[in-house]
This record gives structure tokens, C-alpha cells and sequence, in this order.
């Protein structure tokens, strides 16, 4: 299909054609490493922390940049500088997240083990890009595909491989100085495969949204202690991604039945569709399906939200973009490859949706929303 020909209808009304000057603008990863293995070359996380963005260059580093995506800060290290496999699990990231009264970013790899770096020592330093050193290390959970911070403590879902149900809530991060292991404890047990997982601090409580099983719940969590949740409704697509965004909860996912699909069958994933529901009932506001089929895959962010429109990354690279209003598709960019590129990796970024995928090269897209909103309202 060319970038002249329109894209298909949306499920309330025609998307608009495909503008070939809206496709992601390729920015440079920043691979550089002293870690070397055999891993395919792709993005394994993106995100925003606090006034900084952060990815990982899957195998390679993990990369702490500007709100503009230039580079500060990189962690390129293993513990297994011989060995090939180990060294990819080791540089093969599933969360980096803030915690503020720390002075810490932390990041979680797949084998489970929990880095700190201190937030203040990540500066813009013109004309240099530094390589950092964690503050702390400790061993935590693996293969956790699913991490929040809430306050200073890290709650997630159960090792994938266990296909066990309910979260694992740790103890407080500030506990691990000088320790080996970060403890957790489990909890909702009931709840079934947990595959998506979103937090918002109140001024009265902080709040975890927990998706799978095709449903979404809201719960409360003080202090280690978890509440029942508040509400909880079904859904017809499979939770992957929870967001808070302009005072709703936000979740999109694939078609049923994802939770069951091997880690490299991602191709089998599509379909399905968003809400943005009303934190305090459950109700939703906004419904919508996708269009086109998504970059889902295990652990992936293939779906990022601002205040007007939900995006939605495909396989090859093209943002889906879908009104937050009414649900409607407007638009899809111009793809960055002919092929399937993976697993979508993606964040809202200073304005920007910003995005990688995890066989589509050492290399970022950017996306500027504005444009997106000002060729829309044409």
C-alpha cells in the first residue's frame, strides 16, 4: 500500500490518507558499548523519567538523554563479559523508573537484577556523553514483563514463566543499602496473569491499575498494604498498556488471548482495541478498536496517549493515531520499513511520541504531535 492511498476505515468514520512528511524521523540510538554478543539489534525500553527520557539498546547499554533525545549518560555493563547469552539477559531491560525521594533512577533486567543510579549525577555536559557506574546493586525478581514504582517501593507482575496470578509488592527500595536482595511479597493472588499495570499518586493515596485476563481493576496501596479493588470491569481485548492521562485511566491491548501466546510469536498478536475509563466508577468514557494491527509483544508499549489522541505503533514503524474524544481513526504516518519490525517500545517524549522496536535496528523514530493535531484540524 503506498503513502497516496488511504488506509482503510476507522470503526466511526474514514481515516485519512497516509502523509508520506508525517513518518517517524530516524534518530541515533546511541549503541556505543564495551558489551559485545550475538543479540539481534533492536530497542528494548523507552521511557520518560521525570524531565529526562531513557532506553535501552537491547544487548548493548542502557542510554539516560535529554528531553530531546540527546544522549547524557550511559550504563554499558555486565556481569558476564564472556559469556553470549547471559550478557544479551543482562542488557535486556524491562524497567526503568523513577524514585524521586530517593534521588534514584532504577532499572530491572530480565535476569532480575535491580540497578541504582543517582538522578543528580545525570547532567547535561556539553560536547560529552558519560559512562555511569550503578550507586547500588541488588538481586530482585526475573523476568518481571510488567513494574511500577509506587512511592519507594516496586510492585509487578509474576515471573512470566510461572504463569502465576497476582502482583509481587516489594519492600521499601531505601531497605536494600549494603543488602544482596530486594524482598516481595505477594499479593491479589485471586486475580489471575497480571499483564499490565499503571500508577498515580493522590494527595491521599497512591493507586495501581492492574489489566489481564481481559479485564481492569483499581486498587489502593499503602505502605506494602494492598486494598480490593475499588472497581473492576471486563473487557474484549486483553490489557498492555495503562496510562493515566487528563483525569482518565487509559488501557489498550491486543485481541483475547495474547497472555497465552509464546514470547516470540508476536506476530500472532493483533487486533483489539482502548478505553478511557473513569477512575472513579469504572465507567468507560471513550471506546475505540484498532484499525490497523499494533507492534504488541510481550512487555512491549506499543500504545502512548496525550490529552486529545491515542498512537498506536504497527509493525512497520507507522503511528495509528485515534481521537481521544470519540475513539475515531484519523490518520496513519508513512511506514519506516516494508516488513515487520518487532515489538513496539514507546513514550511521549517533550511533545513527541518517541519510539523503537526490538528488531528494527539500534535506532529511534520520532513522531511531533503538534504536526500530527495541526494536519488534522486542516
Amino acid at each position: 500500500m503506498t503513502s497516496e492511498q488511504p488506509h482503510g476505515d476507522g470503526p466511526h468514520g474514514r481515516a485519512s490518507t497516509d502523509p508520506s512528511d508525517l513518518a517517524g524521523a530516524p534518530l541515533d540510538s546511541y549503541p556505543d558499548s564495551h558489551v559485545r554478543n550475538s543479540q539481534p539489534e533492536g530497542i528494548g525500553r523507552v521511557v520518560a523519567v521525570g524531565e529526562l527520557c531513557a532506553w535501552n539498546n537491547l544487548g548493548r547499554n542502557v542510554v539516560f538523554a535529554s528531553p530531546d533525545c540527546r544522549p547524557l549518560a550511559i550504563f554499558d555493563q555486565t556481569e558476564f563479559p564472556d559469556e553470549d547469552e547471559p550478557s544479551q539477559f543482562d542488557l535486556d531491560v524491562h524497567a526503568i523508573l523513577e524514585i524521586p525521594s530517593l534521588d534514584v533512577i532504577v532499572v530491572l533486567n530480565h535476569l532480575g537484577s535491580l540497578r541504582a543510579f543517582r538522578r543528580s549525577e545525570i547532567r547535561v555536559v556539553p560536547g560529552r556523553v558519560d559512562r555511569i557506574d550503578p550507586l547500588w546493586t541488588c538481586r530482585f525478581v526475573e523476568d518481571m514483563e510488567r513494574v511500577v514504582a509506587v512511592g519507594d517501593r516496586l510492585v509487578g507482575s509474576r515471573p512470566r514463566a510461572q504463569h502465576a496470578g497476582g502482583l509481587l509488592v516489594s519492600e521499601p527500595i531505601s531497605a536494600t543499602r549494603g543488602r544482596v536482595r530486594l524482598d516481595a511479597e505477594v499479593k491479589l493472588e485471586d486475580w489471575g496473569v497480571v499483564t499490565a499495570l499503571g500508577s498515580v499518586s493522590t494527595a491521599r493515596r497512591d493507586w495501581v491499575a492492574i489489566g489481564g485476563g481481559g479485564r481492569v481493576g483499581l486498587i489502593s496501596i499503602q505502605n506494602g498494604t494492598v486494598g480490593r479493588p475499588r472497581w473492576d470491569i471486563d473487557l474484549d481485548f486483553e490489557p498492555a498498556v495503562l496510562v493515566w492521562s487528563d483525569g482518565l485511566l487509559w488501557v489498550a491491548g491486543p485481541a483475547l488471548g495474547a497472555a497465552g501466546v509464546g514470547d516470540y510469536d508476536w506476530e500472532r498478536l493483533g487486533g483489539g482495541g482502548f478505553a478511557g475509563v473513569d477512575p472513579r466508577d469504572g465507567s468507560r468514557v471513550v471506546e475505540g478498536r484498532f484499525a490497523q494491527d499494533l507492534a504488541w509483544g510481550n512487555g512491549g508499549t506499543a500504545v502512548v496517549m496525550s490529552r486529545t489522541s491515542v498512537y498506536g505503533i504497527d509493525r512497520t514503524g507507522a503511528v495509528c493515531v485515534f481521537s481521544a474524544q470519540n475513539g475515531t481513526c484519523l490518520m496513519r504516518t508513512a511506514p519506516v520499513a516494508a516488513h515487520s519490525l518487532g515489538i513496539a517500545h514507546a513514550a511521549i517524549i517533550a511533545d513527541h511520541v518517541v519510539y523503537g522496536l526490538n528488531r528494527g535496528g539500534y535506532r529511534l523514530y520520532r513522531v511531533d504531535i503538534s504536526r500530527i493535531a495541526s494536519r488534522n484540524s486542516d
